[in-house]
């Protein structure tokens, strides 16, 4: 029983991350060719959501979206009073894919790894149309 109500838990403060309103995280773009800093946003959600990004040196606004997919995630079974029962195993991240467009022209196309949590975090690694590299973290 108390293995069972630690799963219970445990997903209840994960389904915190996948709170469907629009909550935008914030975090650092990094263009690599110049170290150069943009402000980035990402938005929690269930599998896809928006992406914001601004180069405060050139003035570019960029809007985008992202798509995400669970690794790690399963059934298990555990045995309660003699029974076995299905138990939910939580994710252990998620890898995802997303693209980010720049009213100058500029496309930036984003490789993701998030982590899920009470508060997501994750990391990600992008290339522009000419070959600039990016790093984001969030």
């Amino acid at each position: 029983m108390g293995r069972l109500l630690v799963w219970l838990i445990a997903g209840f403060i994960l389904s915190g991350c996948a709170n469907t309103s629009e909550v935008m995280l914030p975090g650092r773009m990094y263009a690599s060719s110049d170290g150069q800093m943009l402000e980035f946003s990402i938005e929690t959600s269930i599998g896809n959501g928006k992406m914001t990004a601004f180069n405060q040196k050139t003035g570019e606004r960029f809007t985008g979206e992202y798509s995400a997919f669970y690794r790690g995630q399963g059934d298990m079974y555990g045995n309660v009073g003699g029974t076995n029962v299905p138990l939910y195993q939580s994710p252990a991240g998620a890898n995802g894919r997303g693209i980010l467009v720049g009213d100058k022209g500029t496309t930036v196309t984003l490789y993701l790894e998030i982590s899920p949590g009470i508060r997501p975090t994750g990391q990600g690694i992008g290339t522009d149309q000419e070959g600039r590299r990016y790093e984001v973290f969030f």
